[in-house]
């Protein structure tokens, strides 16, 4: 059996060390996903443009967006491509600190520059790597909440 680790940093070694005296394989491919209750990774698995893994630190994410199957995680430093779902990476993120803002979009906080409000209760919110994401009607009200509008 292969499982994927979604695990504070500081547990990692010890639960892939865990696992694998069981015989569980831990890879980052795998179909099945340990996750630890009420804490959330330091780092996602993810793949470069030339497909190479890497381990990015979430504190470098911008947004992450969902085209159909695709899902780009954006940071300062680069586009990056994730296996997981955009749900299932949210239900890993530390709400805290990620919000959902629409059905294709989550972005980071404290990565927003600039909140411009629009028509039909919709924001523009310009990041601080120059993107522009859209926060929807069907996530207005949420964000209005997050952000104590």
């Amino acid at each position: 059996m292969r499982i994927k680790l979604s695990v504070s940093d500081d547990s990692y070694d010890e639960m892939k060390r865990l696992l694998e005296e069981k015989g569980i394989e831990v890879d980052d491919d795998a179909e099945y996903i340990l996750l630890q209750r009420d804490k959330f990774p330091g780092h996602l698995s993810v793949k470069d443009n030339r497909g190479t893994r890497k381990m990015i630190s979430v504190e470098d994410i911008v947004t992450i967006e969902s085209y159909g199957r695709t899902i780009e995680i954006h940071t300062a430093d680069g586009v990056y491509t994730a296996s997981e779902r955009l749900y299932q990476l949210e239900n890993q993120l530390d709400p805290e600190h990620f919000l959902r803002v629409s059905n294709s979009v989550i972005v980071a906080v404290d990565r927003i520059k600039e909140i411009v409000p629009g028509f039909h209760m919709r924001f523009t919110l310009k990041m601080k790597n120059a993107e522009k994401v859209d926060v929807t009607r069907n996530y207005y009200k949420k964000f209005k909440e997050f952000i104590g509008f």
